[in-house]
């Protein structure tokens, strides 16, 4: 399972290639309400709003239960006790990642500073 970063969604509809395309219709993909909520908030148009939401319709996506509210704090806690501060939804992602055994395929370089932190957490790169 990969969950997906909503950096590299917007780099595959900006500038999409053979290998990302073969990655989305071949892998199994996750996304997670944060993405989602992330891509909706960059819609131009009610028309681009609507486009968004059908294509995000096709992926399953990771439920944020009351359980990793309590897995996201502790890893909030660790980076914040390790000096580090990302953005909150880099946490989130980190957590959903951690606890649902997902490859997380980003960009972000956040988390090369969260990685050290968190061994178990492993990424997806499509190269």
């Amino acid at each position: 399972m990969i969950l997906v970063d909503t950096n590299i969604i917007i780099n595959f509809w900006k500038h999409p290639s053979e290998r990302m395309a073969a990655v989305f219709n071949t892998e199994d993909i996750v996304l997670c309400g944060i993405v989602k909520a992330e891509l909706l908030h960059g819609a131009r148009s009610d028309k681009d709003f609507k486009k968004i939401m059908e294509a995000l319709s096709e992926f399953p996506f990771l439920e944020i239960g009351n359980d990793l509210w309590d897995f996201l704090g502790n890893v909030l806690f660790r980076l914040r006790k390790n000096g580090l501060t990302i953005p909150f939804q880099d946490a989130v992602l980190t957590a959903l990642a951690l606890t649902h055994n997902a490859r997380l395929w980003t960009d972000d370089k956040h988390f090369q500073l969260v990685a050290p932190l968190f061994p178990d957490l492993l990424f997806f790169t499509a190269d």
